[in-house]
């Protein structure tokens, strides 16, 4: 689809069922996966566009392992879904669609732990569920995304985090243990409702921090003899709640003691044990929500829990050692309960502190030290121009091997109140996981899952790479369009459609060279960026080439061949005079003459001189027209007669629309027709001439005038093939009526594709079911001339002008009576095109040709002229 297209519907004037609603649901969810994978507002203008669409509310669960149960996985529809949050998962993975027995809610699996909610689908169609799936993978890659972007900010703040508990080890002049520092960043780093800090003691559990919403205040006293204390202090372990109104895998002392504490539905407690294994505090958090909490949180808070372990380890053991006394030795066996890397640098710039996990991210095993060992050794090139403290930041950092990984550091100044020593503190973390998540999302967000090949935003930011790096190289863009794909879908299914586009995209890139740029951008539209080429005839043999590969051979599906068959634009130029969408409207308006053309001697380049710039240009007035907006124009009709040939009396006379622009005056359909197939605006362009054309020809009738006389109207090759056509033209028929035998329907020849022939035939003969006339214009251009014929239901063929122009003055006679004769035993009438002299008319004639057609009998008349041609009495009477 046209880049001019997408402008069009982006700023809300794209014409109304100028394509159908899932096809532009399609490029919608593409363009709003392209735009900002990684935004919640993406996420929520995607899922409002598919609630919109399917006409149900939806949001998107995930199922948390420790239950098997649905939890909500994004904050959309939280009010409307919350009923459901909890619900047992009983289809199994590989079913796509479930109904939730004994509810509204039907689930459509995206992964093995991310599904859609659907509430209130009635009805699912084969076309939708196939839809669903296909925008189901869209879905999927913002949900990740989002997930992704909200795990690095999650990241941030457990960093965060982890330097102000760090304060609480370094600053070891402070006795106090920060108790309301862990409780918030508990409830921070879990997105709690409440959370509490609570120490124990011998008999009775104290309330030492509360954050959040909780009737619990310091000082509390809370029974230690029974419950969650009781359960807590014989298993020693964690505890995930889910909820408290299914019982089910959870410890019953547990829940009895939570219910105690709270009325919330779900939590996590985890015990803090001295350095002698006591315990001596709890950390909880708790959620209204049920199922809130995941394993994840339960490792959060159990790594808190730890932490907060180490500080009051540190507080005890301070009881013992005198001020300055082993300082060293002390901090570096509680660091060593940390998972991040923590290290003290001093002023010599040598590490003077470390923990067992600094050691072994660095490739050391745990016993070794790395003490003594300059900072820098351990550092990336380019960290030496960060500076010693600040932000968090990404750095390369070096084993001692030699080799590297990716780590996220912080460093911050501190100087021991106590002893005086000063320092930088370094805290890592090792996130090449992160970095190969983020790079996967990034694949799935610019690679076309289908293909293989770039998506629209992966083929656009690789051009535009190129673009950058070369200053003033020659470049060519190839525009290319599969012919007919829609038909392969609607006939043989879109797993048949999907093969195609697979084996198109083959052709595509063993044609290629690899590091031309190749792309999918659209449903059956691709591009390549030819890089490297400076000659214009270089390009299009290249694109020559390309056109013949894909048609080469045929894709087989089942017992059916069908032959592939695609319209091919150039636009060619350098990377300093034109940019990239300049190239991208050239090919594609290229592309749309190619395709319109059919006939393809050779393929079409177009230069960007002033006619295109122009014709370019044409295509949102030829919108406004379509909408009756003024500021575009206005369409007309002209109408050219067909004569008998010998009698010279009127038997037929043709519609012809033309386009009365502005600026441009009147344009014949050679300037428009093309731009009407570019921006999909054939039905409105059709609709127009067939609903003014037969309204028209009912008054002349009313009025007494042509009563013998047939009406001619063109019709597209893309509409020919739609059913729809056949109820549109029956309509009108019936409502001014019009004997549908008084309407002869032309097809252009050279706009039957081999792949929509069958298709077209189908729906001529319906129209020939209803009484309607059918001819074939143009004809013994195409290559398919005779099968035409023997497939399609013709009343009457109209040779082309080409065969006629020259017959006065010694053109092929034999051509003409060999058309002439093989019609006739068809029992088809004949129409002569192009007459341009007498000396044609006389051969004809002698050639026993019907009917005839051209300049020389008449041009296109305006209606007032044609009626004066019938006579001037019904000129009169129609006032």
């Amino acid at each position: 689809m046209s880049d001019a297209l997408n402008r069009l519907e982006a700023v809300g004037i794209a014409p109304p069922g100028s394509e159908p609603e899932s096809v532009v649901l399609l490029r919608r969810v593409s363009q709003l996966l392209a735009e900002r994978p990684g935004s919640r507002s993406a996420l929520v203008k995607l899922l409002s566009l598919l609630e919109e669409y399917f006409g149900s509310p939806m949001t998107v669960f995930e199922v948390e392992p420790a239950f098997a149960r649905l939890r909500l996985a994004v904050p959309w529809r939280a009010d409307e879904f919350v009923d459901y949050v909890g619900l047992k998962v009983d289809a199994p993975r590989e079913e796509v669609f479930a109904r939730v027995r004994g509810t509204e809610l039907t689930l459509f699996r995206l992964n093995e732990h991310l599904l859609i909610g659907v509430r209130d689908l009635d009805r699912l169609g084969s076309q939708d569920d196939e839809l669903l799936q296909r925008v189901g993978a869209a879905v999927r890659v913002a949900c990740e995304t989002y997930r992704q972007t909200r795990l690095g900010r999650w990241l941030n703040r457990r960093v965060r985090a982890n330097q102000r508990l760090l304060d609480g080890l370094v600053n070891i002049g402070d006795a106090a243990i920060p108790w309301q520092v862990i409780a918030r960043e508990a409830r921070v780093l879990t997105g709690a409702h409440s959370a509490l800090a609570l120490e124990v003691t011998t008999n009775a559990t104290r309330v030492a921090a509360a954050i959040g919403e909780t009737l619990r205040r310091p000082g509390d006293v809370i029974d230690r003899t029974a419950g969650l204390l009781a359960w807590v202090t014989s298993h020693q372990e964690a505890v995930l709640i889910g909820s408290l109104a299914d019982r089910a895998g959870m410890p019953a002392a547990a829940l009895a003691a939570v219910r105690g504490e709270t009325d919330n539905d779900s939590a996590v407690v985890a015990p803090i044990f001295d350095h002698t294994a006591t315990l001596v505090a709890l950390v909880a958090v708790f959620s209204p929500t049920p199922y809130r909490f995941t394993l994840d949180d339960l490792e959060t808070v159990g790594e808190l829990a730890r932490f907060a372990g180490a500080i009051v380890a540190q507080r005890q053991t301070l009881n013992f050692v005198a001020p300055g006394h082993a300082r060293a030795g002390l901090a570096a066996e509680v660091l060593d309960l940390m998972l991040d890397g923590v290290a003290v640098v001093d002023d010599n710039q040598e590490i003077a502190l470390h923990n067992r996990a600094f050691a072994q991210l660095h490739g050391g095993s745990h016993r070794q030290s790395l003490r003594g060992t300059k900072a820098s050794d351990l550092e990336g090139e380019h960290l030496r121009d960060v500076g010693e403290h600040g932000a968090l930041v990404e750095e390369e950092r070096r084993r001692l091997d030699g080799s590297i990984f990716l780590a996220e550091s912080y460093r911050r100044r501190f100087v021991d109140p106590v002893s005086g020593t000063a320092g930088t503190l370094i805290a890592i973390r090792d996130i090449h996981e992160r970095a190969l998540e983020r790079q996967r999302v990034r694949q799935l967000a610019h690679v076309d899952p289908l293909t293989g090949l770039n998506n629209r935003a992966g083929f656009f930011d690789l051009a535009a790479e190129h673009f950058k790096s070369v200053e003033d190289g020659p470049v060519g863009l190839l525009f290319i369009d599969v012919d007919g794909l829609k038909v392969v879908n609607d006939q043989f299914g879109h797993v048949a459609g999907d093969r195609v586009l697979v084996e198109v995209a083959s052709r595509i890139r063993k044609s290629m060279r690899p590091f031309d740029v190749i792309g999918r951008i659209g449903g059956d539209e691709f591009a390549v960026l030819v890089i490297g080429q400076d000659s214009l005839r270089v390009i299009r043999q290249v694109a020559e080439r390309l056109s013949a590969a894909i048609a080469f051979n045929p894709v087989t599906i089942g017992t059916v061949e069908l032959r592939i068959t695609a319209a091919v634009g150039i636009a060619t130029g350098t990377t300093s005079t034109f940019d990239l969408d300049q190239l991208m409207s050239i090919a594609d308006s290229a592309m749309y003459q190619d395709k319109f053309s059919r006939r393809r001697p050779d393929l079409l380049h177009l230069h960007r001189g002033t006619r295109d710039a122009v014709e370019i240009e044409l295509g949102p007035d030829l919108v406004r027209v379509l909408r009756g907006d003024e500021r575009g124009g206005s369409l007309i009709l002209r109408f050219q007669p067909i004569f008998g040939a010998e009698s010279r009396a009127v038997t037929a006379v043709e519609a012809l629309v033309r386009w009365q622009h502005p600026t441009e005056g009147l344009l014949l359909p050679g300037r428009f027709l093309s731009l009407a197939l570019q921006y999909r605006l054939m039905d409105q362009l059709d609709a127009f001439v067939r609903a003014e054309a037969i309204a028209r020809f009912a008054r002349w009738r009313a009025a007494g005038l042509g009563l013998s006389m047939r009406l001619s109207i063109n019709l597209s090759g893309v509409n020919a093939a739609e059913g729809r056509t056949v109820r549109d033209f029956c309509q009108l028929a019936e409502r001014l009526g019009v004997p549908p035998s008084m309407v002869m329907i032309e097809l252009t020849e050279t706009e039957l594709s081999d792949l929509l022939i069958d298709r077209i035939a189908k729906i001529m003969r319906r129209l020939k079911r209803e009484g309607f006339l059918i001819a074939l214009d143009d004809f013994g251009v195409g290559t398919s001339s005779f099968r035409h014929l023997q497939i399609m239901p013709v009343d009457i063929v109209k040779i082309d002008r080409q065969f006629v122009k020259d017959l006065g003055s010694g053109g092929d006679r034999g051509l003409v009576a060999g058309l002439t004769a093989l019609a006739g035993e068809l029992g088809i009438s004949v129409v002569a095109e192009g007459v341009g002299d007498q000396a044609c008319l006389d051969t004809l004639i002698e050639l026993g040709v019907p009917e005839v057609q051209g300049f020389h009998l008449a041009r296109p008349l305006r209606e007032a002229a044609l009626l004066k041609l019938l006579g001037n009495e019904g000129t009169t009477r129609l006032g």
